[in-house]
Formats: C-alpha cells, sequence, structure tokens
C-alpha cells in the first residue's frame, strides 16, 4: 500500500514538474527506486512532491499551469456540475419554490393559467438545454487543460449560445432567467480569462529559449 502510495506521488511530482524538467523527473525517479529499497519511498515522493510544487511557484510556466488548473477545477466544473444538476435533479433552491428549472414560473400572474401546460411540456427540452451547456463545461475545462485552444474557444462559444438559448426561451414563457443569465455572465468572464490565458501562453511559448543543434 505504502509503495503504491508513494508511486501515486511521485506520477503526481513528476507530472508538476513539466516537460522542461524531464531530466530532474528521471533523476527523481531513479532516486526513488533507491529510497523505496531502503524503506523511504514515501518520504521521498512527499519530499520531490514539495520541491515541485515550490518549483511551480517559482517559475513563470508553472504559475500558468496553476492557472488553468485554478480556472478549470475552481470555476468551469462546479458549473458543469451545477448546470448538469438542474438539468437531472431538479437542483432545490437553484430556482423559486425549491423545486429546481421545474420551479421557474413566476406564479400569481395572469398569464400562469395560460402557460402552465405549455412550460410544463417544454421542461424537457429546457433541461436537455442545460445539460448540453454543463457537457460543454466539461469539455471547456479538458481542452483548457489540454491546451486545445482552438476547441476550448469553440466549446466556450458553444456552451455560451447554449446558455443564450436558454435565457430566451425562459424569457419568452415568462420563467425566472435570473439564474439563466448568471450562469450567461460567467460563461462570458469564462471566455474572457480564455482569451488571457491563450494570450499568456503565446507569450511564455514565444519567452522560451529553443535548443540549437550542436
Amino acid at each position: 500500500m505504502r509503495m503504491s502510495l508513494s508511486r501515486a506521488i511521485m506520477a503526481i511530482a513528476t507530472a508538476c514538474m513539466g516537460e522542461d524538467r524531464q531530466t530532474w523527473s528521471q533523476a527523481m525517479n531513479a532516486e526513488h527506486h533507491a529510497a523505496a529499497a531502503d524503506g523511504q519511498g514515501l518520504s521521498f515522493a512527499a519530499g520531490c512532491l514539495v520541491a515541485a510544487w515550490r518549483e511551480m511557484l517559482g517559475s513563470a510556466t508553472g504559475r500558468f499551469v496553476l492557472t488553468s488548473y485554478a480556472v478549470a477545477l475552481g470555476i468551469m466544473v462546479p458549473m458543469a456540475t451545477i448546470e448538469i444538476g438542474c438539468a437531472v435533479l431538479g437542483f432545490p433552491y437553484l430556482y423559486p419554490d425549491q423545486h429546481g428549472l421545474p420551479g421557474a414560473l413566476l406564479v400569481g400572474a395572469s398569464h400562469e393559467a395560460l402557460l402552465r401546460p405549455t412550460y410544463l411540456g417544454g421542461i424537457p427540452a429546457l433541461a436537455f438545454i442545460q445539460l448540453v451547456a454543463g457537457v460543454g463545461h466539461l469539455r471547456l475545462a479538458w481542452s483548457l487543460l489540454e491546451r486545445d485552444w482552438s476547441g476550448a474557444l469553440r466549446w466556450s462559444l458553444w456552451t455560451l449560445a447554449g446558455i443564450t438559448t436558454l435565457v430566451i426561451f425562459m424569457g419568452v414563457f415568462f420563467l425566472d432567467s435570473r439564474q439563466a443569465l448568471m450562469q450567461g455572465c460567467v460563461v462570458g468572464i469564462e471566455l474572457a480569462v480564455l482569451l488571457v490565458i491563450m494570450r499568456r501562453h503565446a507569450e511564455l511559448h514565444r519567452a522560451t529559449p529553443t535548443e540549437q543543434p550542436g
């Protein structure tokens, strides 16, 4: 168990080092085998992980990677969870009356009796749009971490289009679209952050010296 854990920690440490520290990563792995043979594999792996984190914080490339993960795991994945949960589970408290998406109908107005049957029939379509937006957020997060910028832009625009469609439909049905508008604002912020990250990645790529053939 300890050996498996130390190997997993070493794998994380190696991934944190990045492509420009491959020689260091190989040296750490070689020393880890020797430390594991002496029964010190877990403590050595933990030290390597701490060293890798320090290296990331001390380099522009490392900070870029950490920022990418923070945006993906701190914003995009939670948004995907909210949207998919709202579509599949209803997520109480997200819309009025604590009924999730089915509770978005504004009650008490004169149009309620007229539109309620139509709205209830349209819930599957609205839930599907919300689900597609959630899946788009997951794909956007994955593309960001993979540095697939064309894919990230494509999924970001598709997700924004899905949320915009949701807002329009909810407005037509006289529904409470505040939560959908908020989600649209978050997608817009994500798109702006994505453009900043893409620009920063291009700057880092230009600043990285290329190896000259000997």
